[in-house]
């Protein structure tokens, strides 16, 4: 009877034993099943494209050739600046002298003397002719009269050649004045800024090379194809010194609608054609700071534009749709998006910060969806 009893008590305990086994595998497969029909997606975290750093260079404003533009008859008789001298506009740079028009000059005042000479004789000669005494004249006296007439058309006369001398001295006087404007030709400053003054590179005539450096400055940017739809003009940017920690603050003022230089097409060694080299376009900023010319900088491009991967886009109807992630659920929410340089930039829709499932086209997923994440 005792032996019934403990084969009864074993008996019972071999099937309580089975039944948790067997629970604990049925829980288990249940879990499993669970997990696997959560699956593990990747997300994405939608956010504001990232700031450009694009190169750039420091240079003048303006870099002005100072050209003579005096005639080939002039020669330089004065340089008036000294190299590194600052000038402002108006200033006298270099002084020449016209020897053709010093020639020039040299026979007016000749023809000026002779001009003078004969309107004095002129003066004399009408002086004496009004002088001359007049003859009493008896009614019927035809002679008489015929000799006042020829003597008043001889004062007329006179009177007649010292205005046409007075007006011959007035032109003369007139061309002098001109020609003495020209003789000694001096060239001005067009901008304020600095002389680069260069002796050693002269020209026929002796004239050395001058250079105006202007007084603003301005950054010589770069950008390629493919970021040149990110740049417009009065957009703020901050310049990055490479040679200080220093952060200034600009505006783009220009941007080249025309490349620096056309894409260049090379070869590879197996002789097939090479891609293109991306075409680059440059453009201005503006500083309010001075930094010193030839400065390599970093120009930072603040963004506002948001992209997302084309596989988080879920296209139907021609309507576009991603799967936002919310306390592990996922919502199916419409977007407006446009392909710009073959990328999918983000209008509207979902704000930054948002998760979405960032392979979303390659599964089938259901609004309110339970999922797991790789950032469970």
């Amino acid at each position: 009877m005792k032996n019934f009893v403990k084969r009864r008590w074993v008996v019972g305990a071999i099937v309580i034993g089975l039944v948790v086994v067997i629970g604990g595998i049925g829980i288990a497969r249940a879990h499993h099943q669970r997990q696997s029909a959560k699956k593990v997606y990747q997300t994405y975290t939608v956010k504001v494209d990232s700031a450009l750093l694009l190169k750039g260079k420091v240079a003048a404003k303006n870099t002005v050739d100072v050209q003579p533009g005096v005639s080939s008859t002039g020669t330089l008789t004065q340089v008036n600046v000294k190299n590194g001298e600052h000038v402002d506009p108006g200033s006298v740079l270099m002084t020449f002298h016209d020897d053709q028009v010093q020639s020039q000059i040299d026979d007016a005042e000749q023809t000026k003397e002779k001009t003078a000479l004969a309107i004095q004789n002129d003066n004399q000669a009408v002086t004496a002719l009004q002088k001359q005494p007049t003859t009493t004249v008896d009614v019927g006296s035809t002679d008489d009269e015929t000799d006042q007439g020829v003597a008043a058309d001889s004062v007329q006369q006179a009177k007649n050649q010292l205005a046409s001398d007075q007006l011959a001295l007035r032109q003369t006087n007139t061309s002098l004045a001109n020609l003495q404007g020209k003789v000694d030709p001096v060239v001005t400053a067009k901008i304020a800024g600095t002389v680069v003054l260069d002796d050693s590179a002269t020209d026929k005539t002796g004239t050395p090379s001058m250079q105006i450096i202007s007084d603003g400055q301005i950054i010589d940017g770069q950008v390629t194809e493919y970021d040149y739809a990110k740049l417009r003009p009065r957009m703020r940017v901050t310049v990055l010194p490479v040679s200080s920690n220093q952060r200034l603050s600009g505006n783009i003022v220009t941007i080249d609608q025309t490349p620096q230089s056309a894409a260049n097409q090379t070869a590879t060694s197996s002789g097939q054609a090479a891609e293109n080299e991306a075409a680059t376009y440059q453009f201005k900023v503006k500083m309010a700071k001075q930094l010193t010319n030839g400065f390599n900088v970093q120009i930072r491009v603040p963004q506002t534009t948001i992209h997302l991967p084309a596989t988080s886009l879920v296209t139907k109807a021609g309507r576009h749709y991603v799967y936002v992630v919310r306390k592990h659920k996922v919502y199916k929410t419409e977007v407006t998006v446009k392909k710009v340089a073959g990328y999918w930039q983000l209008m509207s829709g979902v704000a930054p910060k948002a998760v979405l499932i960032a392979n979303a086209s390659k599964h089938q997923l259901k609004s309110g969806q339970e999922v797991a994440t790789h950032a469970d």
